[in-house]
C-alpha cells in the first residue's frame, strides 16, 4: 500500500507480520475531519468494523488556498496558512489512529492535498479499497447546491461500496442547525 504521490503524505504507517497481513480481508477507508472524526469512529466500531478482517485507511484531505490577486505575492501567507494546516491535518490523523489502533485494528493514516471530492475518491482508487465510510456535514438543501456535497459528488464516482453514517441527534443539537427553513428552533 505504498502508492504515494507528491499531495499524499503518510502519517500513519501499518506494520504488521506475516501472520496478521494474511487475515486482513478488507480495506475500508475513513474520510474524517475535525467534525466528523468522533462520531464517524465511533459509529465504524460499533457498525462496521471488523477488526480480525479490516485494515483502516484514514484519510484527511485540505485544500490549498488560492492566491488573493494577480498582483499580490501570498507566498508567503499561503506557506504558513498551509503549514498550520498541514499540522491540524496530521494532529487529527495521528491522534485517530491512535484510538483504532487502542481498539486492536489495523490503522494507517494519510494526508490528502486538494479538492476533498477528486482526491479521496483518486486514493480509494489507488489502494483498491472495499468501501468509503465517511460523515455526512448535514447541509440543508440550499447550502448543498451552492458549495456541493462531498460525500454525494463520492457516491457517485467511488468505485466501491459508500457508507454515509450521520452524527447522532446529540450531535446535531450541539450544532444548532436547523432542520429546515421553516423551523423556529
Amino acid at each position: 500500500m505504498s502508492n504515494q504521490t507528491p499531495r499524499d503524505e503518510l502519517i500513519a504507517k501499518f506494520t504488521h507480520d506475516t501472520d496478521t497481513q494474511s487475515k486482513l480481508e478488507r480495506v475500508v477507508v475513513i474520510s474524517i475531519d475535525e467534525s466528523s472524526a468522533k462520531y464517524i469512529l465511533e459509529w465504524a466500531l460499533s457498525n462496521f468494523l471488523q477488526p480480525q478482517r479490516d485494515l483502516v485507511v484514514l484519510v484527511n484531505t485540505r485544500r490549498l488556498d488560492a492566491a488573493v490577486g494577480p498582483y499580490v505575492n501570498p507566498s508567503g501567507f499561503v506557506e504558513e496558512l498551509d503549514s498550520s494546516k498541514r499540522e491540524a491535518s496530521v494532529a487529527l490523523l495521528k491522534e485517530n489512529a491512535r484510538f483504532l489502533r487502542e481498539k486492536e485494528l489495523a490503522c494507517q493514516a494519510i494526508a490528502l492535498i486538494g479538492d476533498p471530492k477528486e482526491e479521496i475518491i483518486r486514493k480509494v482508487k489507488e489502494i483498491r479499497a472495499d468501501v468509503l465510510l465517511m460523515g455526512s456535514r448535514n447541509l440543508g438543501t440550499v447550502k448543498r447546491a451552492f458549495l456541493g456535497s462531498v460525500s454525494d459528488y463520492c457516491v457517485h464516482h467511488c468505485p466501491c461500496a459508500v457508507v454515509i453514517a450521520r452524527p447522532s441527534e446529540d450531535e446535531l443539537a450541539k450544532g444548532s442547525r436547523r432542520r429546515s427553513i421553516f423551523s423556529t428552533s
